[in-house]
């Protein structure tokens, strides 16, 4: 998030346009009990990204939310090797995931958006985020506090849902070889 307040002054200052692309992760969209920390900040990175949208057009701020990709960082890490969803779809190219980045710096139409990316699908844009918004201002405005809180509750566990069948979905499951 510091770096993209360095880039952010910068653009400002020198009058300049300019893309700053965030890398989060799906572990911020759906916990993992692995990765407690690291999730949670993921989660911090995305809900930034979305609180940029304000600056465009001049400056744009965009993620990407990459499932796990085979790079020696994840692919040498037993902790990310023990994990249930890792051992069953593997781990995905990370050229899927350096594609979506490229989308996400070119596409002039994302902005405060973080673009989610798992193996054998289209990169899909995440939009539940505005729901919420407007959620919230729905019911800060009309004072109703503990349907709020029920209803983003409720709104949660069915982007969690949709996300883990997002992730799970399209690809099949690795066969045992014994």
């Amino acid at each position: 998030m510091e770096a993209t307040r360095i880039a952010v002054r910068f653009f400002k200052e020198s009058g300049r346009k300019g893309v700053v692309l965030n890398t989060a992760s799906v572990g911020g969209l759906m916990p993992l009990s692995i990765m407690e920390s690291y999730g949670t900040t993921k989660a911090a990175l995305i809900f930034f990204t979305a609180t940029c949208k304000s600056l465009a057009p001049q400056i744009r701020v965009n993620a990407v939310a990459p499932y796990f990709a085979d790079t020696p960082l994840v692919a040498n890490n037993r902790l990310v090797q023990s994990y249930p969803l890792v051992r069953q779809l593997g781990l995905m190219k990370p050229e899927k995931v350096i594609k979506t980045m490229v989308k996400a710096i070119g596409d002039e139409s994302l902005a405060g958006d973080t673009l989610m990316v798992a193996m054998g699908a289209v990169p899909e844009k995440l939009t539940f985020y505005d729901s919420i918004s407007l959620h919230v201002t729905s019911y800060i405005a009309r004072g109703t506090v503990n349907r709020y809180a029920t209803a983003v509750s409720s709104y949660f566990a069915r982007a969690l849902d949709s996300i883990l069948g997002y992730v799970r979905k399209p690809v099949p499951l690795k066969q045992s070889q014994e």
